[in-house]
C-alpha cells in the first residue's frame, strides 16, 4: 500500500504554544486547572488529566491554590473579568490568532453597524468571541446569509477554522446586503494550509484518513473538504480505529492512502497511523 501524508497537518502553532506553557508550569511544580478543555483532542487532554490538570466550566469550580489555564479557544470577557477582580493566578493559553479575532470584534463594537460572525454559535472560539461586542449576528450557512436584513453598514469576521471556500460563499452573498461593508478574514493560515493540503492530497489516492477529535472544529472541516474530493474519506480519532474489522475491510481494498490531521492532532498519533498503514 502507497502512504501520503499531507504536507500541513497535526498540531498548529497555537496548540503547540498552549502546551508548552502548561507543560512548563506542571514541570515547576505548579497546580493546574483549566477554564475548559485545553484543546479538543482526547488523548492529550487524557494525558493532562493523568498529571492532575482537571477541566471546570464554572467560576464556582475555580480552586484558589492552582492557577487557571485558559483555553486555546478563549472564554467570554465578562469571565476573564470576573477571574482578574478575584485575583486568580491565571496562565492565559488563548491562540494569539484568537486574541486578534477577539480585539477585532472589540474594536468593531465602537463603530456604528452590525457585526457578523460567520461561524458555529455553539463553539467555544465564537462564544467567547461574540462577547466582545453587543451588535452581533452568528451565520453559519448561505441560507442565513441569504436570510440576514440589510443593514447601512457591516463587518464581517471569521472564526479561526473556518472553511476558506465556504467563507468566500457568504461574504460574495452578504456583498449586496450593505452599503459600506468590511470583511476581516480571520481564518488562522494553518486551517489555510492544512485545507489547501488535503485538497491537492485527496485526488491522489484511493482514499483519505482524516486523524482528529470528533469535536474539533477544523478537523471536521477538513473531513468535509476530504469527503468533497474523494469520496473513499474516513475521520478517525486515533489509530486504534482502523483495527475495527469494518475499517479494516475497506482498507484491503485500496492500493494508497493519504493521512491528514487535524491542528489539535499530536503528530505521535499521525505516526501511528503510518506505521500500522505501513505494516498492513
Amino acid at each position: 500500500m502507497k502512504i501520503l501524508v499531507a504536507e500541513e497537518a497535526g498540531f498548529c502553532f497555537g496548540v503547540k504554544r498552549a502546551l508548552k506553557l502548561i507543560n512548563g508550569y506542571l514541570n515547576k511544580g505548579n497546580q493546574i486547572q483549566t477554564f475548559g478543555p485545553l484543546i479538543h483532542n482526547v488523548p492529550v487532554l487524557n494525558h493532562l488529566a493523568a498529571q492532575g490538570v482537571r477541566s471546570i466550566d464554572s467560576t464556582k469550580e475555580i480552586e484558589k491554590n492552582k492557577t487557571l489555564c485558559i483555553r486555546t479557544h478563549g472564554i467570554p470577557r465578562e469571565i476573564e473579568k470576573y477571574i482578574k477582580k478575584k485575583g486568580v493566578a491565571t496562565l492565559d493559553a488563548t491562540c494569539p490568532l484568537v486574541k486578534k479575532e477577539q480585539k477585532i470584534i472589540e474594536k468593531l463594537n465602537k463603530k456604528k453597524g452590525r457585526i457578523v460572525i460567520v461561524g458555529d454559535k455553539d463553539h467555544p472560539e465564537i462564544i467567547a468571541a461574540r462577547s466582545y461586542a453587543k451588535n452581533v449576528t452568528i451565520i453559519n450557512s448561505l441560507a442565513e446569509a441569504e436570510a440576514l436584513p440589510r443593514a447601512f453598514q457591516m463587518s464581517i469576521v471569521a472564526q479561526t477554522t473556518l472553511n476558506s471556500e465556504f467563507f468566500k460563499q457568504v461574504v460574495a452573498i452578504l456583498m449586496d446586503k450593505a452599503e459600506k461593508i468590511e470583511i476581516y478574514n480571520t481564518i488562522c493560515q494553518a486551517t489555510k494550509d492544512r485545507q489547501q493540503a488535503v485538497k491537492k492530497l485527496a485526488p491522489q489516492v484511493d482514499a483519505i484518513i482524516v486523524v482528529g477529535s470528533k469535536i474539533s472544529s477544523n478537523t471536521k472541516k477538513l473531513f468535509h473538504i476530504a469527503k468533497e474530493q474523494n469520496r473513499h474519506s474516513l475521520h478517525i480519532e486515533t489509530c486504534a480505529d482502523l483495527q475495527k474489522p469494518r475499517i479494516l475491510a475497506q482498507l484491503s481494498k485500496f492500493n494508497s492512502v493519504g493521512i491528514t490531521a487535524g491542528a489539535s492532532t499530536a503528530p505521535e498519533e499521525l505516526d501511528r497511523v503510518k506505521n500500522f498503514l505501513q505494516k498492513l
